[in-house]
C-alpha cells in the first residue's frame, strides 16, 4: 500500500493557489514576450498576417474559482455534510463516537477521541496493516510432505503442513445453509491436495497422517472470548492448519483445529482410495521431506474481502498471527501480531495512545479504539483499493449489509464494515457522493446501540444529502 494518499494533495486552498498562479504566470510570459517583440526592431513581411479571433468575453473568467472545480466540489460536500449530519450527531451519546470527512477533510464529529469498544470495525485496522505488511498479492500455501512413493506406497509418516490459510474448505462447506448464511467467498479447495496424491498414484500411507500447525503458536482462543463464543461459528479456534473452520458436517466445532483438519483430510483420502495405516495425529514435520502436494489460496486482496464483507473472525485472528510471523517471529503469536499492528499505526502517524488490542476480530470487549483512529485508517486507504473494495455494500447478499441500506442511492453504493456485540453497534466505510469520497465511522456503545437502526437511517440521510451536491464536472469552466 502507498505510504500516503495521493488524494491528500487535493486540498481546496492549495488547489486554488495553484490555479491562481497559472494565469498569473501566463500573463507574465505574455508581457515579457510583448516587450521582446517591441524592442527587437524586426519586421516580418514575408507572409500575410493571420489572426485568431478571441471572444470579447470569456464564458468563464480567467481567474474564476470555477477553474478549480474539484476544490469547489469538495467545499460544497463539506458544507452539505456539516448541515445534514446534525441529526446523526445528536443520536450519538456520551458513551459513543462518530466522525465524517470528505476527501480526507474532517467535516463533523462527536467524541472523536473517546476510547470505545469497536467490535468488528477493528477488522478495518487488521486489513490495512495486513495489506501493508504482507502485500496485496501474497497467498497462503498448504503442503503435504513425505517420502517419495514406491509402487504407490509412502513409507513413514506424511505431514499436512498449515500455511495460515483461513479459508481452506471442502466443497460442501462453501454452500450457504440455514446455520451458515455467509459461507467462504474465496475458499481454497482442500480436496485438491487429496486429488494430487491420487494423481501421483499413491494408494497407501504406511505411517501416520500428521497435521503440522507449528507456523503459529498453540493459543487457540484469545483472552476475552467467553465460553459462549467458543461454542458457535463466530468463535472457532485459531491455528495455522484449519479446514472448514474446524466444523463437522453436523455443525460440531472441534477445539483442536490442527487435529480436526488432519482427520478431515484422512477421511478425504479414504474416500479417494488412499488408506492411512497409522491414523491421524499432530506434530512438526522434519526437514528433508519431499513435497507430495500443494495448494495455494487466493490473493490477500480476496482474503481481506472475505474478512471484511462477511466479518470472518477466524480470518482476522489468523492474519494477526501471520503479521507476527512476517515480522520475524519464529512463530506467529497474537501478542506479537497486535504489537506489530500498533507499531504500524504509529509509523503511519496515527495516535495510538488510546489503543488497547486484545484480538484481531473485535470479539473481545477489552478492545478499545477511537473514531479518530478508524477514520484516519479509512483516509489512508480509499473506496477503490483492497480495503474499500473489500467492504460489504448496502443490500449485498451474503454480506453483513445484506439487510441494511437498501434505499435508492445507498443500495450497492455505500461501503461499510459492521460491528456487533451486546451493547455495541458500529459501522465504518466509504460513500461516493457526486464523485467525491466520504469517509465515515460511527461506534455506539451502551444505550445508544439499542436504537442503532435510527442512527443508521440518519447516516443514510446524511450521505444522500451529500450525494445531491454538485460534482466537479458541473463546476468545471464553461466552454
Amino acid at each position: 500500500m502507498p505510504t500516503a494518499r495521493t488524494r491528500r494533495a487535493r486540498r481546496p486552498v492549495a488547489v486554488l493557489c495553484v490555479v491562481a498562479a497559472i494565469p498569473a504566470a501566463l500573463l507574465g510570459t505574455l508581457v515579457w514576450w510583448a516587450h521582446g517583440q517591441a524592442g527587437s526592431g524586426t519586421v516580418y513581411t514575408d507572409a500575410p498576417a493571420s489572426t485568431v479571433p478571441l471572444p470579447a468575453v470569456l464564458p468563464t473568467p480567467l481567474l474564476s474559482v470555477r477553474r478549480a472545480p474539484s476544490a469547489l466540489a469538495v467545499d460544497a460536500q463539506v458544507a452539505l455534510l456539516s448541515t445534514a449530519a446534525q441529526p446523526l450527531l445528536e443520536g450519538v451519546d456520551s458513551a459513543s463516537c462518530a466522525a465524517l470527512s470528505v476527501e480526507d477533510l474532517s467535516v463533523a464529529a462527536v467524541n472523536p477521541d473517546l476510547a470505545v469498544i469497536p467490535a468488528s470495525t477493528l477488522k478495518l485496522v487488521v486489513a490495512a496493516v495486513a495489506l501493508d505488511v504482507l502485500g496485496s498479492g501474497s497467498t497462503f500455501t498448504t503442503q503435504v510432505l513425505g517420502n517419495a512413493a514406491v509402487n504407490g506406497v509412502v513409507e513413514g509418516d506424511v505431514y499436512v503442513v498449515g500455511g495460515g490459510d483461513p479459508v481452506l474448505s471442502e466443497a460442501w462447506y462453501t454452500v450457504a445453509s440455514e446455520t451458515r448464511k455467509r459461507p467462504p467467498m474465496h475458499a481454497t479447495n482442500v480436496e485438491a491436495l487429496a486429488d494430487a496424491l491420487v494423481s501421483a498414484g499413491i494408494t497407501r500411507i504406511a505411517g501416520q497422517l500428521v497435521g503440522d500447525g507449528s507456523r503459529y503458536d498453540g493459543e487457540t482462543y484469545p483472552p476475552g472470548w467467553g465460553d459462549d463464543l467458543k461454542k458457535v461459528a463466530d468463535g472457532v479456534p485459531v491455528g495455522a492448519l484449519v479446514v472448514n473452520d474446524s466444523t463437522s458436517t453436523e455443525g460440531v466445532i472441534n477445539s483442536d483445529p490442527t487435529l480436526a483438519a488432519t482427520r478431515t483430510f484422512e477421511r478425504m483420502l479414504l474416500t479417494k482410495g488412499i488408506t492411512v495405516e497409522g491414523g491421524s495425529s499432530t506434530g512438526i514435520a522434519p526437514t528433508g521431506l519431499g513435497v507430495l502436494a500443494t495448494v495455494q489460496s487466493a490473493t490477500l486482496t480476496d482474503i481481506v474481502n472475505e474478512m471484511l464483507a462477511t466479518s470472518d473472525n477466524l480470518t482476522a485472528e489468523m492474519l494477526v498471527k501471520e503479521i507476527a510471523h512476517a515480522a520475524g517471529g519464529a512463530q506467529g503469536t497474537r501478542p506479537a501480531g497486535l504489537q506489530a499492528i500498533t507499531a504500524k499505526l504509529t509509523e503511519w502517524g496515527i495516535d495510538t495512545s488510546a489503543v488497547q488490542l486484545t484480538d484481531g476480530s473485535g470479539l473481545s470487549r477489552d478492545n478499545r479504539l477511537t473514531c479518530t483512529l478508524l477514520l484516519e485508517v479509512l483516509q489512508r486507504s480509499s473506496a477503490a483499493d483492497p480495503v474499500g473494495a473489500g467492504l460489504a455494500r448496502g443490500g449485498q447478499e451474503g454480506t453483513t449489509l445484506a439487510d441494511y441500506f437498501e434505499r435508492e442511492g445507498l443500495g450497492g453504493v455505500i461501503q461499510g464494515k459492521t460491528g456487533s456485540l451486546s451493547g455495541v453497534k458500529s459501522l465504518g466505510g466509504y460513500y461516493l457522493a457526486a464523485g467525491e469520497e466520504v469517509q465515515y465511522i460511527v461506534i455506539l456503545n451502551g444505550a445508544a446501540a439499542e436504537d442503532f437502526l435510527t442512527v443508521w437511517t440518519d447516516l443514510g440521510d446524511t450521505l444522500l444529502a451529500a450525494a445531491a451536491g454538485p460534482s466537479a464536472d458541473s463546476l468545471a469552466p464553461r466552454s
